[in-house]
């Protein structure tokens, strides 16, 4: 097996650098960091914590790994896993990859497995380096992360965003039963032909969302009409000219899948001499902040980020203390979504 002394010749260091990379210190060069660490992936080296006598059973520690901080749904779901490890007398290290950013400049498509397990493994690395108990993984919406080897070693949850691999306890919205309830909602106040702005495609947040849509059509006995569901991307130009297109058709109810995207329906509408709730009933999707600074408020399907945040603490807390519990198959564990019903709805 290498030694340190060998790991360090390899990449043109000093020990000294390789110990501080592995004990969490932040004081060299990026580049430096992550060359160290990919030379610790392609070794398989491990420090040896017990003859060190730098590692307990459990360090009550726990490592966030999240892919980009900034995304609005990150925040919420952070704090709340930090404050059930503090009740547990857990610590927690942050590591944010800022994944929108890089990816950007870098012109990849988010979620690309090949692109994601190049900017994971280091993260995963330096979580094991720091002697983490365990790693919550927190992504910044619902894709595929299939980054985690089987023979990781410590506990992992994921949230946000969900593992092929049945290894991995998985915390999801359920964005299913979210648009369910809400299209009950919409229903039961006489909007029977709704038009729909969703999300890009391909994403899984528009495609179980657009699901629940056309299940609770069909319990309702009425027909689904592709015509009346347009694609956006997320952002609230896109809102603006699928209400545009909407309005054309005739409707007067629209669901946006979210918040941002129904600030530019409210935008097309006004311009169009309309009032949002008289003329026009819209509802949102996530409980943005934006929603409330409508006007009027916005009607929108709140998502469950505490929530999820606080169960991912409890998951990962109780598979580094309750053998029983780790061993038990992985399960997808999904978070029911609430409404919160304001002016916006006829």
């Amino acid at each position: 097996m290498i030694t340190l002394k060998e790991l360090a010749q390899m990449c043109n260091v000093s020990p000294s650098t390789v110990s501080n990379i592995l004990n969490g210190k932040t004081n060299m060069s990026e580049e430096t960091r992550n060359k160290v660490l990919e030379a610790i992936e392609k070794t398989g080296y491990r420090p040896n914590f017990f003859a060190q006598g730098m590692r307990r059973q459990n360090n009550k520690c726990i490592c966030i790994i999240v892919e980009e901080l900034l995304q609005f749904s990150t925040p919420p779901i952070v704090e709340a896993i930090m404050g059930v490890c503090e009740s547990k007398g857990y610590r927690t290290i942050l590591i944010n990859m800022s994944m929108y950013g890089k990816w950007k400049r870098i012109g990849v498509n988010y979620g690309e497995q090949k692109s994601l397990k190049e900017n994971t493994s280091p993260a995963l690395l330096e979580a094991k380096a720091m002697r983490a108990d365990g790693v919550i993984y927190v992504a910044a919406h619902d894709h595929v992360i299939d980054v985690v080897p089987e023979d990781y070693g410590i506990p992992v949850v994921f949230a946000y965003g969900h593992s092929t691999v049945n290894q991995y306890k998985t915390v999801l919205i359920d964005d299913f039963g979210g648009s369910a309830l809400l299209t009950r909602y919409l229903i039961s106040r006489g909007h029977k032909e709704i038009g729909v702005i969703s999300g890009k495609k391909d994403n899984n947040h528009a495609i179980e969302r657009l699901r629940g849509y056309k299940s609770v059509l069909a319990e309702y006995g009425l027909e689904y009409n592709s015509d009346l569901v347009l694609y956006g991307d997320w952002e609230r130009e896109s809102g603006k000219e699928c209400t545009r297109k909407l309005l054309a058709m005739g409707v007067t109810t629209i669901w946006c899948m979210n918040d941002l995207m129904a600030a530019g329906a409210y935008d097309e509408i006004v311009s169009e001499g309309l009032i949002v709730g008289e003329d026009i009933s819209i509802f949102g999707y996530d409980n943005r902040d934006i929603s409330a600074y409508l006007f009027p408020q916005l009607s929108t399907c709140e998502l469950p980020l505490e929530k999820m945040g606080q169960t991912c603490a409890e998951f990962i807390i109780k598979e580094i203390e309750d053998e029983n519990f780790r061993k038990q198959p992985a399960e997808v564990t999904k978070i029911p979504c609430e409404l919160v019903l304001r002016e916006s709805v006829v």
